[in-house]
């Protein structure tokens, strides 16, 4: 075994030094003890007998021009493993045999470019399995693949590329900006593979988020600290961008300025609906509301939002102006908009109605300052009727509301009857009602 061994690895030093010689796919060139051997291990390769294989696909490679063939490095490929499983007790010998199949590799990728991306893949892969201690060297594979393979790169390697920079940061061979970078940047590999419908892609972007989460290093200081003098040197690189932004957000790191500078960068090099509408939220939990405000209707305005979406928006921006500006007006109009974009949101639309005429303060009599409540159950009444879920808190709240009718006395005294129509009009708002009163 170890003379066989020997064989191969002098027949691998042989084709590195003539390979420059030769173009792939020479059979032209092929001696007849070439083709012989070639025609020989393959008998036994079909029927996996590795053992008989080995000596004659050592004579087809040392005999026959480089790059002849591709399923001689791959058959090649499956020997070398074979050799290495069956001499695990022998430590030197393994280590050759390492190597070797490592060297096979590389020819294999340099002699047949086309096919890289699936020869460094299973490069990746062995260099795992029988290198696992060499943690640096796994890593640089695996990353090289990665950037060959791109968003084709398998699931596997991603998560095996995850393990190991995580596994290395814990050993303090790495700092916590290289788990950062590896998984700022495998991310959207594997969200793009989900949204592919990959059936492997779901389990490994959880297992991904989690050695991530576990790493201790997924806090908004570290993002910060690593990615804002990269933000500040490329403020137009949209991918670093959104590796940004995707950071801060899956770390929560909402009162962050970086995050609100890279989403605004973001909407610059490509306005969506999306990114306004994060901008709106951003600004918001600053309490620049103007900004707010004027983001959210940027979002709604584009021709990108449908009906439902743009109905959902209007509904947010009519709660904004009712809590946050104290603008009860434009927020009713908000909420009326959103019942003509989407006539599923009439229930809350309404309910939101009620809300505002009933906590808005009205001037004039002793009528007028409690007709709000009138038009308040009107609203209820309308939210019940369009959305049954909402019944037993429109109910709750109309047995509220009905408590501030006037005594029947008391509109009397205002020439005022029951089923009467009456015109409200309070803080900016219209409305025509029934009078209701208390006995």
């Amino acid at each position: 075994m170890k003379r066989l061994h020997i064989y191969l690895v002098l027949s691998l030093i042989l084709l590195t030094s003539t390979r420059g010689n030769a173009q792939q796919g020479q059979y032209r060139n092929a001696s007849p003890e070439c083709l012989k051997n070639l025609s020989f291990y393959k008998e036994y390769i079909k029927v996996e007998n590795y053992q008989e294989a080995a000596p004659l696909w050592r004579e087809a490679f040392r005999l026959c021009p480089p790059g002849i063939s591709q399923n001689l490095y791959i058959d090649g490929l499956n020997i070398f493993k074979f050799l290495i499983d069956n001499n695990k007790s022998n430590t030197e010998l393994k280590k050759s045999l390492i190597d070797s199949l490592l060297m096979l590799y590389n020819l294999r990728i340099e002699y047949f470019p086309k096919f890289a991306a699936n020869a460094l893949t299973y490069k990746a892969y062995d260099m795992a399995n029988y290198l696992g201690e060499k943690d640096a060297d796994v890593l640089k594979v695996l990353e090289e693949t990665i950037k060959v393979v791109g968003n084709k790169t398998e699931p596997d390697i991603l998560v095996l590329a995850m393990e190991r920079v995580c596994k290395m940061y814990t050993n303090k061979i790495l700092p916590s900006e290289n788990v950062i970078t590896t998984y700022s940047s495998i991310t959207p590999i594997i969200e793009c593979q989900i949204s592919a419908n990959h059936n492997k892609a779901n389990q490994a972007k959880k297992v991904i988020d989690l050695l991530f989460a576990n790493s201790g290093v997924a806090n908004c200081e570290n993002i910060v600290k690593i990615f804002y003098p990269k933000f500040k040197d490329n403020p137009t690189d949209k991918e670093l961008i959104s590796r940004i932004v995707t950071l801060l957000s899956n770390a929560e790191c909402y009162n962050e300025e970086l995050l609100l500078n890279t989403v605004e960068a973001l909407h610059k090099i490509e306005p969506t609906y999306k990114t306004a509408k994060v901008l709106f939220k951003l600004y918001s939990a600053r309490e620049k509301h103007q900004d707010a405000m004027r983001f959210l209707q940027e979002a709604i305005d584009s021709p990108e939002s449908g009906d439902i979406e743009d109905a959902d928006m209007l509904m947010l921006m009519a709660t904004y102006y009712f809590k946050k500006m104290e603008s009860p007006a434009k927020a009713a109009e908000a909420a009326r908009q959103a019942v003509q974009k989407n006539i599923a949101v009439a229930g809350v639309s309404n309910l939101l109605m009620a809300t505002i005429w009933a906590n808005h303060k009205c001037v004039g009599n002793d009528i007028e300052k409690r007709a709000n409540f009138w038009v308040a159950v009107d609203y209820l009444n309308r939210a019940r009727n369009a959305d049954s879920s909402l019944t037993e808190e429109a109910n709750k709240l109309i047995g509220t509301y009905s408590q501030y009718f006037p005594l029947k006395e008391e509109a009397f005294m205002y020439d005022i009857i029951d089923g009467a129509s009456f015109t409200v009009n309070c803080g900016g708002m219209s409305a025509t009602t029934t009078v209701r009163t208390r006995r």
